[in-house]
């Protein structure tokens, strides 16, 4: 599967976002899970370390979607969000921010436009 690369912004976004969240307390960390007892990196890690390595696949930017859609529209996220030091806020910037969501929103519009109009040739 080809690789995109990831706008400047949004990368630095994640990589602050990384630094920060592994700067707390595990207690206080975003984007872990409870497996097997311990505490260990989700999916927003995960998507955060991609981001930041500059290259993400369009599977990546469909979860990323997936995930805004969830998160972006929540109201009661979107209050806790304005506190910068909250996990919402902080998940929210693992996932690479407003930038991203309009990234890959935009991104993924063009690859199923140029899909469509490759079919219509066919």
């Amino acid at each position: 599967m080809p690789k995109y690369r990831v706008p400047k912004n949004i990368s630095r976004i994640a990589n602050r976002a990384i630094d920060y969240n592994l700067s707390l307390p595990m207690s206080r960390r975003a984007a872990y899970k409870d497996e097997g007892g311990k505490r260990v990196p989700g999916t927003g890690m995960r998507t955060a370390r991609r981001l930041s390595s500059g290259a993400i696949d369009e599977q990546q930017m469909i979860l990323m979607r997936a995930w805004f859609a969830r998160h972006g529209e929540s109201e009661k996220e979107a209050r806790a969000r304005r506190d910068r030091t909250s996990k919402a806020s902080i998940a929210w910037a693992l996932w690479g921010g407003s930038p991203a969501r309009r990234w890959v929103s935009s991104k993924l519009r063009d690859l199923e436009r140029a899909r469509e109009k490759k079919k219509s040739r066919e």
